[in-house]
């Protein structure tokens, strides 16, 4: 019986030490359902009002490069070769082929940072086709972005 309370007790422990000093990193799971290959960056900063202030080059619908904050890339408007313009803020990229599954950890994660995402069509002159920002400040986090068959894409998290 003490063996068996014993034995609860470490799992227990293990349980709760993982859930707050367990795996830092958000793990990433991007799965590509579609017939062209896309890339998703992935960026991580303290707070979503930094991540709002990030800035991008683009180049334009009309074919203008110019300057773009995220905020101005929060819904996807046909900008191609989104570039990241600051410095010191980590990125990761990750490139999935049709019918390709990746999962990853988001490297330069710490508790309470901000995760960006922004992916890119890369077959239709790398446009831009999707941006979240993921703001868990707990570790243990689970994202996962579907490219679907039909063009659309879908987006969650866990933050356990």
């Amino acid at each position: 019986m003490i063996a068996l309370l014993l034995g609860s007790a470490l799992v227990l422990g293990y349980v709760q030490y993982d859930t707050v000093f367990g795996s830092v990193q958000p793990t990433l799971t991007v799965e590509n359902n579609d017939t062209t290959a896309y890339q998703l960056s992935a960026y991580t900063v303290e707070s979503s009002e930094q991540a709002m202030y990030m800035n991008f080059e683009v180049t334009t619908r009309d074919g203008e490069r110019r300057l773009k904050t995220l905020s101005q890339l929060v819904w996807p408007d046909g900008d191609r070769n989104v570039t990241f313009a600051d410095d010191g803020v980590p990125i990761q990229q990750i490139t999935v082929a049709p019918g390709e599954t990746v999962t990853t950890t988001i490297d330069g994660w710490a508790r309470g940072d901000v995760t960006v995402y922004l992916g890119e069509k890369i077959s239709d002159n790398e446009t831009h086709v999707y941006t979240r920002m993921r703001t868990c400040p707990r570790t243990g986090q689970k994202h996962s972005v579907t490219f679907k068959e039909d063009g659309g894409i879908s987006g969650s998290s866990l933050c356990a």
